[in-house]
């Protein structure tokens, strides 16, 4: 996988498998990343593309998620196989199969915990599990958790919690944008492990409030 830097740091090259392909109906070579063929306008079968590259986005951690936003909910439209009812079952398929893969793709990147473990998945690195060393304070936050008398207690470690995560997703960035994924790849641990928290406060809090009278 290869990296060139822009000035805001080393950027992740999507990957393409065959950039041109032929059409299936008319045979004309098409871009893998096209939707429709350039020759005769069919609806093209989804490609090999990576999320990035399937939603016409830079490959980086750093994303506008109002953009992320607008194209996939662009594409979809123009995909809605409803529009292709004249074409055929076979332009139809294609057409749902095209916006089945963006919307996998936008639930990818729309999350920067999915969206930081598939760029590390891009780039060969392994996940490493979380470590007290990387965030000491992460027993006590399950020790107060499970000790947590009332609804109120929960509610504090949480925000602490969530205090913790919006940390981790800025260091996140700034491990990417400097090309320290290793680092990154420690950090995601972390973050997972405080999402895991985060996941047994909701549990906790919903506990209590099932208990009021």
């Amino acid at each position: 996988m290869s990296q060139s830097d822009n000035g805001n740091g080393p950027r992740i090259a999507g990957t393409i498998a065959g950039d041109m392909q032929p059409c299936w109906l008319c045979g004309r070579s098409v871009s893998a990343r096209a939707l429709f063929c350039h020759g005769c306008g069919a609806v093209l079968p989804p490609r090999e593309l990576d999320h990035f590259a399937r939603l016409n986005l830079e490959c980086r951690f750093d994303i506008n998620l109002e953009q992320l936003g607008r194209q996939h909910a662009g594409l979809t439209k123009a995909l809605d196989p409803e529009r292709f009812v004249a074409r055929g079952a076979r332009q139809q398929a294609h057409a749902r199969a095209q916006a089945e893969a963006m919307t996998a793709a936008y639930e990818v990147l729309r999350d920067p915990v999915r969206r930081a473990r598939y760029l590390l998945e891009m780039l060969g690195i392994e996940r490493v599990a979380a470590s007290p060393a990387d965030d000491p304070d992460a027993m006590d936050l399950r020790g107060d958790l499970a000790a947590a008398p009332d609804a109120a207690a929960v509610d504090r470690v949480a925000l602490d919690v969530v205090h913790r995560i919006e940390a981790c997703i800025r260091d996140l960035s700034i491990a990417f944008r400097t090309g320290l994924t290793g680092n990154a790849a420690r950090v995601l641990a972390r973050l997972e492990d405080l999402e895991a928290i985060a996941e047994a406060a909701r549990e906790r809090r919903a506990a209590f409030t099932d208990k009021t009278p």
